[in-house]
């Protein structure tokens, strides 16, 4: 079996590092899927362990120069480290440059005139502090280069030091040149040119690196709610544990205004809870005895004891971070085509400049090797590979994470990329249109107890996990009945249940299913007052009709209006196994037109499989068990969260809340993120394509360049972010 691991990788700088290392790693035998992810730093593995160690995966990583660490760092503090780093090493590097900027704005002739100490303006101070710059301001970037090129691969790296080296050793060429000219103090050098490099690309990393931090502010905010240490009363004492020592079944004490840590039951006190951040609903929601509260949302204003249901790690809040950390780590189809453009961008660079050096040198201004040089290195300056790695990971990011806080879970960014193009809408009737939660309304048993007939099926309905068999539960739990053991129990998905029953061989389902065995249903049964999505479940003791239940399920408040903006992005149909009379009073008051009922699973599987045969794009809603194939079938399958644990796994995207207007909702959040990704992309291409030929036909100084080249991946960074506001609205 397959092993899953993430490692945290320190020293990437652009597109071309991560594709590099996922295109390393591919190659080693037991190695499945990799998945780097430049914002966040981190590598997502998945391996055979009886071929390849975790150890051989991490020493590849450092072979190839790059750093690497199994433990995670969160993204708050992955973010702080590059910020700090690059301040740093920016503000060195600009105390270092400003004796040599002082030299170079005194040869501009158009600024005033400009006393320069002869210490500062000497060649062999210039060429010291040069030397300096270069070697250990330069260094990270020299040792990039050196792995990236032995590995016969090129990045950002080789551009910065390609350029640089050019600029120090044509200098330092110049220097033992005037030497002999007897004008040492009269010659432009290029050391100013290297420091400007280095200042510029530091503080565009550094402006990059505070812009992704705001990016990862969501993402560092759900992290920041989770607990480190919790209140736990033991027996009439409070003491605070670690959360890892957390046992289920122990009870929290959670004062008023702190953050709920845990998922449980309410066990004592009465309370308002602020959940807007797993649900994206603002209004407090009021808790009493026996209602569950989830750890992330906020206890407003009453001390409650909370009895834990999970550990922490399968909380809500944990799942909400493992999925929007998840979707980082799958590429869409469009980011894998940028990896592939940006492994040949920067050995395409290298070429472009050396091909800009030969014709300036050799045709435009023959013999003038310094004017071919300088336009050179513009040219490998003002290309940038940074902008477009960054164009879509930073709003898959930014979408993954601020959708969370409005209840909706993408499991994997190409979910993202492709649920914008659904036109065709499935969803299942009960737990999706419905509440989800039926309720007996009454028993129709001609000759039998009421009583008798709900206490003997909630026997054997308590086996079933169904909405419908919990409601016949609920019910006999309310009368305080005592439900006798039930064995040889069977269920059938979408038809019914059987089994013994203290002698007495059961059936409990659809008309159909008893028709199926013989057994026969009355074709009038006693008139009653009609319910909204009722559903008719008979009961039959040794073959014979003996009762039925009616059962009634709320149609949900957002139905309606979900339907109704669904029904502007494609086809709605609704696919239940219920009955057709019931099925078509949902969808009449729904304002649903194409239903599709009586559907076992596997008639809502081959109806996906048709859809699609069509040409049609199907996404599958549901929350049960018999919507699991149609689930996984679908192109995208959205799981409301209240359902089975079977369907949400299934399922690619998961509600939080139950409610369909989130399913719009997650269509818009998809076409903004697509939309702001081309125009990242879009961006990124534009300015390649027109600044590197002006670079190349002498439109650009390096200085310039190099302002430009670093500055375009922090526009990029904050087109993403204008992100954040549209997903609040």
């Amino acid at each position: 079996m397959n092993t899953q691991i993430q490692l945290q990788i320190t020293g990437m700088t652009c597109a071309a590092c991560s594709a590099r290392i996922e295109r390393t790693l591919r190659k080693l035998p037991g190695v499945d899927t990799v998945s780097v992810n430049l914002p966040f730093g981190q590598a997502h593995v998945e391996l055979d362990p009886n071929v390849i160690q975790v150890h051989q995966i991490t020493e590849k990583i450092q072979q190839i120069g790059y750093g690497v660490k199994e433990e995670l760092e969160d993204a708050h503090t992955h973010a702080s480290n590059d910020i700090r780093f690059y301040r740093n090493r920016f503000v060195a590097s600009a105390l270092m440059s400003i004796p040599l900027f002082w030299v170079m704005f005194s040869h501009f002739t158009w600024m005033p005139s400009i006393e320069v100490p002869a210490l500062i303006a000497s060649p062999w101070t210039q060429l010291l502090i040069g030397t300096i710059l270069q070697f250990l301001i330069g260094f990270p970037f020299y040792y990039g280069a050196y792995k990236a090129l032995i590995q016969r691969s090129a990045n950002m790296d080789v551009l910065v030091a390609l350029s640089t080296t050019m600029a120090y050793l044509y200098s330092h060429y110049l220097i033992f040149n005037a030497m002999h000219t007897q004008e040492m103090h009269h010659t432009h050098y290029y050391f100013d040119t290297s420091a400007m490099i280095f200042t510029a690309v530091l503080l565009g990393k550094w402006l990059e690196s505070i812009a992704k931090g705001k990016a990862l502010k969501g993402m560092s905010h759900m992290q920041s709610l989770q607990a480190r240490m919790i209140r736990l009363l033991d027996g009439t004492q409070e003491r605070c544990i670690p959360v890892e020592d957390l046992s289920i079944g122990a009870t929290v004490i959670v004062y008023p205004g702190e953050v709920v840590s845990v998922d449980g039951k309410l066990i004592r006190g009465l309370t308002e809870v602020d959940e807007s951040f797993l649900t994206g609903e603002s209004k407090l929601v009021q808790k009493s005895m026996g209602d569950m509260v989830y750890n992330g949302s906020k206890n407003v204003s009453g001390l409650i004891h909370i009895r834990t249901a999970v550990d922490n790690a399968n909380s809500q809040l944990s799942r909400m971070i493992q999925l929007v950390e998840q979707a980082q780590h799958s590429k869409p189809l469009v980011q894998r085509q940028v990896d592939r453009l940006a492994a040949l961008f920067v050995p395409a660079m290298i070429l472009c400049g050396a091909i800009t050096f030969l014709i300036w040198n050799y045709m435009i201004l023959p013999g003038n090797p310094e004017m071919a040089w300088h336009h050179a290195m513009a040219v490998l300056l003002v290309s940038c590979p940074c902008a477009l790695g960054l164009a879509t990971p930073i709003s898959i990011l930014i979408t993954s994470s601020l959708s969370a806080r409005r209840g909706i879970l993408f499991k994997e960014g190409k979910y993202i990329e492709s649920l914008y193009r659904m036109d065709c809408f499935l969803l299942d009737k009960t737990g999706t249109l419905t509440e989800g939660k039926p309720s007996v309304q009454a028993i129709d048993a001609p000759g039998q107890s009421e009583n008798y007939i709900l206490r003997i099926a909630a026997a054997l309905e308590r086996y079933s996990a169904h909405p419908l068999a919990q409601a016949i539960v609920t019910a006999a739990e309310k009368k305080q009945l005592l439900l006798p053991e039930a064995s040889a129990v069977t269920e059938i998905a979408s038809q019914g249940i059987m089994g013994c029953v203290e002698g007495i061989q059961l059936h409990i389902g659809k008309e159909s299913w008893l028709q199926s065995m013989d057994i026969s249903v009355p074709g009038a049964l006693k008139p009653r007052v009609k319910h909204a999505g009722e559903t008719r479940l008979h009961v039959a003791l040794h073959g014979v009709w003996k009762a039925t239940i009616y059962l009634s399920d709320p149609i949900r408040s957002s139905s309606s209006e979900g339907i109704s903006l669904l029904k502007k992005h494609g086809t709605v149909m609704m696919v239940t196994g219920d009955e057709q009379a019931v099925a078509a009073d949902v969808a009449g008051r729904t304002g649903i037109e194409y239903v599709y009922a009586g559907m076992l699973p596997a008639d809502k599987l081959q109806l996906v499989n048709r859809l699609q045969s069509e040409g049609r794009r199907v996404a599958m809603i549901g929350d049960g068990v018999n919507d699991t194939a149609a689930l996984t079938a679908a192109d995208i399958g959205i799981a409301m969260d209240s359902g089975t644990r079977t369907a949400i796994e299934a399922g690619d995207v998961v509600l939080l809340r139950g409610d369909l207007t989130h399913v719009p909702a997650a269509i818009q959040l998809s076409r903004n993120a697509m939309r702001n990704i081309r125009q990242n992309l879009g961006f990124s291409l534009a300015y390649n394509m027109i600044t590197i030929p002006m670079a190349a036909a002498g439109f650009l100084e390096p200085m310039t360049a190099c302002v430009l080249m670093a500055f375009s991946s922090v526009t990029v960074v904050c087109n993403a972010l204008r992100l954040t506001k549209q997903l609040k609205h």
